[in-house]
């Protein structure tokens, strides 16, 4: 059996990545072996990968290439389908469609958006649908209040919309994260008081770099710049940090500059760098990238980075990978090696949009567009229209399926295809080739990191784990809002999650919590479950080392544990008998 292998070079860092089954290896400066594409045998991929990353090698080997291959191979469309729906759900309203600026590139005029505000009620209705009946059983839901325009031109509506996302995750016992990016110039002190204390609220704005380019892009309507009015912004936060949203366009691609020039601003939680999305024949226009000077920009970009991790500056790559950049996405992705993404996105899927009148569209930049519109919150989803983004895997595009990453990839963005060349099978040849080194890249990124500091190199991996648990809520959290709610105490969710989080323990925390409500709360070992006390929390272990997660023991009736699990939906309930729940789930409850 032969196997595609590509081996080439970033950062004074030779890697070694095999295509078939997505994995990577880092290849020593001294071995004898040239840049290009092959195709070598089993053998001689794992000879080569043995003798250059040993460590990696064993850790490869744990899973044998036939069983990677099969895994690629047969997946199921409707297997990923269930496996997503236990994920993180967005809704993406537009709280406004008017703004108070002008920037040269924003897509707000685009023909298909319309002018209609959104009410409270549809805001509602559309929460409602999103928690109850499209996604009951998903991890964790944001309702993502960025929109076509400012949104705090409708800041008692945001208002209203973040109380009802309170209300209803403490009524569900999961997290509702409202998040949005606001331009920071409409901000008054009263205003900065409620975003800077509302927890609830995750916000960004957007700023292009220095005052020199930003004032170039994001102005006022009678052309003045804004970058004054955002930094001045910035600084009236004393609670929260903020993300940036920088739009990186072909009139300024050091990426290098911008990144290091933002970091340094107050209060920056993480930076976003994204490509624009401009395909109209403008200075703006996306084919007006250099390839390779911008690679060039990355490359020095990651220079940066070890050199400040070699200052321990961890978070100078931690601000670069927390939020939406693209980049920082791509040294996310391949840190976890081995895995197939068969889709670029999650609109249609895990992420809609509703507009004014309750339609439901698959991605928030094409609101108001009808072949984006897959239903209506108040009909339902017509699986025929949502079935145009559940199709377009990397499979059933000629492009993606014959390229050398599209494991990594999962293709291009149904937006950009569409906007650039009218259908959502068509990917961008340029935004391919940025795609194809900006991955190569970020691999070489890594293995230089491991190469210099395990140390670093395992932090960069724990970081990993925990930006993949922003996407839920936490169990012990979710257990014990259930717990009590069975018992008819309604708790408020950031005050449970608050009191655990402080613990290290989190069995400790929970038990802390809850002695508040009862001083009899305790540790129990389930022997026959004829005496347990219920409602209970079970306590179980997770696949992570050292982890654990926690179920809600409902009852017990007739000799069967009745309980609810975090995947399930909020009423759906699991029967087990006694013995089997002891000896296959738990035998250690809280009550």
């Amino acid at each position: 059996m032969k196997l595609k292998v590509s081996v080439f070079e970033y950062l004074n860092q030779k890697v070694m990545y095999i295509q078939d089954v997505n994995y990577y290896f880092g290849i020593r400066d001294n071995f004898d072996i040239k840049l290009g594409d092959y195709e070598l045998s089993e053998e001689e991929v794992l000879n080569i990968a043995k003798e250059n990353d040993p460590e990696e090698y064993e850790v490869f080997i744990n899973t044998s290439i036939e069983e990677r291959l099969n895994k690629i191979k047969t997946y199921d469309i409707e297997e990923i389908k269930e496996q997503s729906s236990y994920g993180q759900f967005t809704l993406c309203l537009h709280p406004s469609r008017k703004c108070n600026l002008n920037c040269k590139y924003c897509f707000r005029k685009s023909e298909y958006l319309g002018e209609q505000q959104l009410t409270f009620e549809v805001a509602k209705d559309a929460i409602d649908f999103l928690v109850d009946k499209y996604a009951p059983c998903a991890s964790k839901y944001v309702v993502d209040l960025s929109g076509s325009g400012e949104p705090l031109l409708q800041i008692d509506l945001v208002k209203q919309i973040v109380d009802y996302c309170k209300q209803k995750r403490n009524e569900i016992c999961k997290n509702i994260e409202v998040m949005f990016c606001t331009n920071l110039t409409l901000l008054t002190p009263e205003i900065v008081e409620y975003l800077d204390n509302e927890p609830a609220i995750i916000l960004g704005t957007s700023i292009d770099g220095d005052q020199i380019t930003n004032d170039n892009n994001r102005v006022y309507a009678n052309g003045k710049g804004t970058y004054n009015d955002i930094v001045k912004g910035l600084k009236m936060f004393k609670n929260k940090k903020l993300g940036l949203a920088v739009t990186v366009t072909p009139l300024n691609q050091n990426v290098d500059l911008i990144y290091d020039y933002l970091y340094h601003l107050p209060n920056v939680d993480c930076v976003s760098m994204k490509f624009i999305r401009c395909y109209d024949g403008s200075k703006y226009d996306f084919d007006n990238f250099d390839i390779s000077y911008l690679i060039s920009r990355y490359d020095r970009l990651c220079c940066n980075v070890l050199i400040e991790l070699e200052k321990g500056n961890f978070e100078y790559l931690k601000k670069l990978l927390k939020g939406g950049d693209y980049f920082g996405g791509f040294i996310y992705g391949n840190l976890f090696k081995g895995t197939y993404k068969i889709y670029r996105c999650d609109a249609g899927k895990s992420r809609i949009t509703v507009n004014n009148a309750g339609d439901i569209f698959a991605c928030s930049v094409m609101y108001g567009n009808n072949d984006y519109r897959i239903g209506s919150i108040y009909s339902g989803i017509n699986k025929e229209s949502q079935s145009k983004f559940e199709c377009v895997t990397i499979e059933s595009v000629t492009q993606c399926k014959n390229c050398e990453i599209k494991s990594i990839c999962g293709g291009e963005c149904y937006v950009n295809a569409y906007l650039k060349n009218s259908d959502f099978y068509n990917p961008i040849d340029k935004m391919c080739k940025i795609k194809l080194e900006l991955n190569k890249l970020s691999m070489s990124f890594i293995d230089k990191i491991k190469n210099k500091s395990g140390v670093v190199y395992s932090k960069l991996i724990d970081l990993a784990f925990e930006i993949n648990s922003y996407e839920n809520t936490p169990t012990a959290v979710w257990a014990v809002m259930s717990f009590l709610n069975t018992r008819n105490v309604i708790v408020n969710y950031s005050e449970v999650n608050n009191c655990i989080a402080k613990y290290d323990n989190m069995v400790e925390g929970i038990l802390n919590y809850l002695k508040k409500f009862d001083d009899n709360i305790s540790l129990y070992k389930i022997h026959n479950g004829k005496d347990m006390k219920t409602p209970a929390i079970a306590i179980i272990k997770n696949t992570q080392p050292n982890a654990l997660d926690f179920l809600h023991i409902v009852s017990i009736n007739d000799g069967n544990v009745i309980f609810k699990v975090f995947e399930l939906g909020n009423s759906d309930v699991i029967s087990l008998p006694i013995y089997e729940f002891t000896r296959t789930v738990s035998c250690i409850v809280i009550c």
